[in-house]
C-alpha cells in the first residue's frame, strides 16, 4: 500500500532561520557539492536574472541536485502570479515565504514516491533562504513591468501591452493554425455620463465596466483599453461562433448590472464589433475589421453585436 500523501506548511522568519542554521549547520553533505557550497553558489546564480520564471527555474535546477523532487509550484496571490515546474502531485512540503517586511508568496515542493525526510526538509529550508532576496527583486520588477503595461485608471492593459500581446498571439495562431478573435467594444453614450454626472462618475463607470468584463471572461481572455471608452478583448483559440457567444455574454452582463455612484443609478450598455483572424491577416487589418463591425453595431441602434463577416463591404486587404 502506498504511503499517505503529506503536506508540510511552515511559516518562518527568514532572518531567524538564517541565524539558526548558521549556529547549527547540517552535518549531512553531498559528495558532489555540500549544502553550504550550494548556498554560496545559489547566492551568485540567482542574481543573474530578474525574471521570476527564470529565478524559479535556476532554483529548481540547482536544488534538485541535492534533494530529489518531481516539481515545484510558486504563487503570489497579491500579484496574481502562479508558476509551476514539473509535476505537482504526490507528497508535498509547502512554505510561506515571510520576511519581517514582505510576504513573498508560497513555494511547494512535490515528490510522487517517497516522503521528504527531516534531513531533506532541513536542507530545503536552508536553501530557500538564498531565494528570498532574488524573489523579492523579481516580484518588484514584475510589478514595475505590469504598471508600465497597465492603464492606470481601469487596470486593463494599455495600448503598448495590446500591441505586444497581439503580435505574440497572431504568431501563435498562425504557427499552430488556431483561431483567434477580437472584440472591440464601446460604452454607449458615455459622453452623457460625464456631462450629466461628472468625470468622477465617468471614471467609476469605466473601472466598474472593466472589472465586470474581466470577471465575465475566461482567464485566457485579455482586456485592453484602446482609448477613451473603447476597449479591445483578445480571444485566443476562439472562432466566429465562440466570439459571438462571448460577446453576447459580455453585452448582457453589462446591460444587467446596476452602476450606482453617490446615489446616482447609471444605466450602462455596450456596443460590440467582433472579428476573427483570416489567413495572412495583420493585426492592423484584424483591428480595422473589428472597428468597422463596432460601427455597424452603433448604426443598428447600439447595445448589440456585429461580426465583421456580416458586413460584405469589409474585404480582406492585401
Amino acid at each position: 500500500m502506498a504511503a499517505p500523501m503529506t503536506a508540510r506548511i511552515l511559516d518562518f522568519d527568514t532572518s531567524k532561520l538564517t541565524d539558526a542554521y548558521s549556529r547549527n549547520p547540517s552535518k549531512k553533505t553531498d559528495p558532489r557539492r555540500s549544502v553550504s557550497r550550494l548556498i554560496t553558489h545559489l547566492s551568485t546564480v540567482l542574481q543573474t536574472s530578474i525574471e521570476l520564471a527564470e529565478i524559479l527555474h535556476i532554483f529548481n535546477d540547482e536544488v534538485r541536485q541535492i534533494v530529489p523532487f518531481d516539481g515545484i509550484a510558486y504563487q503570489h496571490q497579491a500579484s496574481r502570479y502562479e508558476y509551476a515546474i514539473g509535476k505537482s502531485n504526490g507528497h508535498s512540503s509547502s512554505y510561506r515565504l515571510q520576511t519581517p517586511d514582505d510576504f513573498l508568496g508560497e513555494l511547494s515542493f512535490h515528490r510522487s514516491k517517497a516522503r521528504f525526510t527531516e534531513t531533506e526538509l532541513e536542507t530545503i529550508e536552508r536553501l530557500i533562504v538564498s531565494l528570498i532576496y532574488p524573489l523579492r527583486n523579481g516580484l518588484r520588477y514584475q510589478e514595475a513591468v505590469k504598471s508600465a503595461l497597465t492603464d492606470a485608471l481601469t487596470g486593463a492593459g494599455n495600448r503598448i501591452s495590446m500591441e505586444n500581446v497581439m503580435a505574440r498571439e497572431l504568431g501563435l495562431a498562425s504557427r499552430y493554425q488556431q483561431p483567434l478573435s477580437v472584440l472591440m467594444l464601446d460604452l454607449d453614450y458615455f459622453k452623457n455620463v460625464n456631462d450629466q454626472h461628472g468625470h468622477a462618475t465617468g471614471d467609476y463607470v469605466l473601472k466598474s465596466v472593466v472589472h465586470s468584463l474581466q470577471a465575465a471572461s475566461r482567464c485566457a481572455d485579455m482586456t485592453f483599453r484602446y482609448g477613451g471608452e473603447e476597449f479591445v478583448i483578445l480571444l485566443n483559440k476562439t472562432d466566429i461562433a465562440g466570439a459571438q457567444i462571448t460577446a453576447e455574454r459580455l453585452r448582457s452582463t453589462i446591460e444587467n448590472l446596476s452602476f450606482n455612484f453617490e446615489g446616482n443609478n447609471i444605466p450602462v450598455t455596450i456596443s460590440i464589433g467582433a472579428a476573427t483572424l483570416r489567413i495572412g491577416e495583420s493585426k492592423e487589418e484584424l483591428l480595422m475589421r473589428a472597428d468597422k463591425a463596432l460601427y455597424g453595431s452603433k448604426e443598428k441602434g447600439r447595445n448589440c453585436i456585429t461580426h465583421a463577416e456580416e458586413l460584405p463591404n469589409i474585404t480582406h486587404a492585401h
